[in-house]
Parts: structure tokens; C-alpha cells; sequence
């Protein structure tokens, strides 16, 4: 077996190899644990690669029990019971929770409990981990570029993206690094807002926000900003044409968090849409 070097900048993601005398130590690049959402009108998926060794993978049909499975991708494990536990980015401050158990099937876990809070968690931020008893090393899953595909998945489940309470109501979208364009998902989202705002005379304009992180020169992120709230103006404006819309561009300016993390710069890449009762306006 090859030896790694642990490069800056990555976490260490062990295996849970137990047929090999020495534990091997996977490492991936923060800026590459991708979370992806596939689905269809019969199943709604979110995987996530872990290294090149197993594979994580939300799933359930529309309205249906969710489910997590781990694919093992690699030769050799023999593992037994696994615990699947709440574990806090390496830049926060947690405790450990553990979730749920599963044994090992032909080089799958299966969990069907405690899966909507697995999912909450890494909603919130935190992270995943899987350990064995007596085994030192995790699997481990980061919360990496888990919002988008977070947010199509619970549009496939038929799960509301907008609340009804139109008090005070903000809707927040969030981008890729340098990508203006609005995903389906977003599409939907943004749809499903207008066709209620239809029916809304209380709500006299719309005011849209848009922020970018602080990667790149800040007068490209002013135009970045600029174009991503034009985006999400045109698209209400396909419905809602006479409704007043002040949008507003700030690029890097006012970040939600800091721009250190990957988790931090998706934060302050977004738009966001504020809806102005008439009693407001001033």
C-alpha cells in the first residue's frame, strides 16, 4: 500500500479496514467533499464520495422513510457492528452524539433510524462519522457543500422550501463559487414564492439582496453579486411583472461569517429576498 502524505488543508478520513494488520488513512481535500443530489419522480438520492473508498448516500421516494447507506468500494473489509454519531467540524465545539447502529452486509451499512436528524446535523453545520468498536479510525463525512443538494433533495420529497408566514418572510438562495445561474431547484423555489405572492395584497415590493464571498477582486464580486440578483429578479418578474423589486448588490461586503472555511465562503454566497408589507414601505 501506498503511503500518503497528509497535505494542508485536508482531513483525514479513515477506513475501517480490519483484515489488513495496519490501518490505512484516506485524505481528501475539503474543497472536493462534494454532496450531489439525483432524483426522479420515483426516488430522491444525495450522495457523497468519500475518498475512493465508499460511497454515502441519502435516499427515499417521494413523501416516503428515508434511508442511509455506506458502500464499501474497496477490497478486504470484514467489519462488524458500526456506529454512526454526530461529530463537530473540526472548527467547532461539540460533543460527540451517536445516532444509530448497523453491521456490515455484503460491504453496505444500512440505517433507517435517527436519519432525519442525521440530516439535520449536517444541515446545521456538523459532520458524520462511522466507528467501529476497538478501531481507532473514522469514516468520516463532512457538511461540505451539503446546502444545495440538501435543498433539491427535500424538493423531491415534497418537503415546503418557503413558509407560508409572509411576517417578516426572507428567503435566502445560495451559489456555486463563481456560478450566476440558478439551479432547478432554486427555479422552483422561486416560483413556488411568486405564485403565492399572487394571491398576497399586503406585500407592496420585493427587496433583493445579493452578497458573494471574498475570493477574487472585489470589483468582480460587485458584478458577480449584481448579475446573481438579476437572475433572481427576472425570474419573479416572469410572474410577477408590476410588483416593484429594489435589488440591491453588495459583493463581498457584510459576509454572514468568515471566509476561512469552505462551509463559511458557501454562507456568504447568496441572495437574499425580503418581502415588504405596504406598512413597512417608508
Amino acid at each position: 500500500m501506498n503511503n500518503l502524505t497528509r497535505l494542508q488543508g485536508v482531513v483525514c478520513l479513515g477506513v475501517l479496514l480490519v483484515s489488513s494488520p495496519v490501518a490505512a488513512d484516506y485524505l481528501t481535500a475539503l474543497d472536493q467533499a462534494v454532496w450531489r443530489y439525483q432524483g426522479n419522480a420515483a426516488r430522491c438520492i444525495m450522495e457523497h464520495q468519500i475518498a475512493d473508498v465508499a460511497m454515502a448516500r441519502f435516499s427515499a421516494k417521494p413523501g416516503g422513510q428515508l434511508a442511509f447507506d455506506v458502500d464499501w468500494q474497496s477490497k478486504g473489509i470484514q467489519g462488524g457492528q458500526a456506529t454512526l454519531s454526530v461529530i463537530p467540524a473540526p472548527w467547532q465545539q461539540a460533543d460527540t452524539v451517536p445516532l444509530a447502529h448497523a453491521s456490515w452486509r455484503q460491504q453496505r451499512l444500512h440505517f433507517t433510524q435517527q436519519v432525519p436528524e442525521a440530516l439535520n446535523a449536517l444541515a446545521d453545520g456538523r459532520w458524520l462519522a462511522l466507528d467501529e468498536a476497538g478501531n481507532p479510525h473514522q469514516l468520516v463525512m463532512s457538511s461540505i457543500h451539503f446546502q444545495q443538494a440538501y435543498s433539491d433533495f427535500r424538493l423531491c420529497r415534497g418537503e415546503a422550501s418557503v413558509e407560508q408566514t409572509l411576517d417578516g418572510q426572507r428567503l435566502t438562495l445560495h451559489f456555486k463559487v463563481g456560478s450566476q445561474q440558478l439551479s432547478p431547484a432554486q427555479r422552483q423555489q422561486l416560483e413556488t414564492l411568486a405564485a403565492r405572492l399572487t394571491s398576497d395584497a399586503r406585500i407592496s415590493s420585493l427587496l433583493i439582496e445579493s452578497f458573494t464571498d471574498n475570493r477574487g477582486k472585489a470589483e468582480l464580486n460587485l458584478r458577480l453579486s449584481r448579475m446573481r440578483a438579476e437572475q433572481v429578479a427576472d425570474q419573479l418578474r416572469g410572474t410577477l411583472p408590476t410588483l416593484p423589486m429594489d435589488i440591491r448588490a453588495y459583493g463581498e461586503a457584510s459576509p454572514l461569517t468568515d471566509n476561512d472555511t469552505p462551509a463559511g465562503r458557501y454562507q456568504n454566497r447568496r441572495v437574499t429576498i425580503t418581502l415588504i408589507q405596504a406598512e413597512q414601505a417608508s
